[in-house]
């Protein structure tokens, strides 16, 4: 009986990555690191004419772990399988493009310069805001042992044209 030792690295998403990103003509991208098995995958991408609302989606070299940030939020996801990794590349990428075109607001809850709790809205006003919660209990544990104020920071971003 034969094993095989191959699976789906960063090379093999970071290939998969022009046509994920076809659903979006209106996002520019680059692909900063990832073609090497060893290396991890690092997107950026921002709407077109908008480069400051920069998101990354970085996934580590074992495609596992999927982080996607954005104005300070940042949210993990995991794909232990083969057959889900693609789908969650996508997931992280659609989550990036939303959150990068707007409308989103970012609350983050830091303790002395530390995010002890990240929320990411999706389109906070509309109908059905999408709300994506990211919280430290430890941070804030530790924080609050120390006797250190928590302060809340809201950014809002509308949305760009043709995102």
């Amino acid at each position: 009986m034969r094993v095989s030792l191959s699976f789906m690295d960063t090379p093999d998403l970071a290939a998969l990555v022009p046509d994920l990103m076809t659903r979006y003509p209106a996002c520019e991208w680059v692909i900063v690191s990832g073609r090497i098995r060893t290396e991890d995958l690092m997107i950026e991408l921002h709407p077109a004419g908008w480069p400051d609302r920069v998101a990354t989606v970085h996934v580590n070299a074992g495609a596992e772990i999927f982080t996607f940030a954005f104005a300070g939020h940042q949210g993990h996801d995991f794909a232990y399988r083969d057959e889900d990794r693609t789908e969650t590349l996508q997931q992280r990428i659609d989550l990036a493009v939303e959150a990068a075109s707007g409308p989103t607001r970012v609350i983050r809850d830091q303790a002395n310069g530390v995010t002890v709790r990240s929320t990411l809205v999706i389109d906070p006003d509309g109908p059905h805001p999408c709300p994506y919660v990211v919280s430290y209990p430890i941070r804030r544990i530790k924080s609050f042992l120390r006797g250190n104020r928590i302060t809340r920071e809201v950014v809002d971003f509308a949305a760009t044209q043709g995102g």
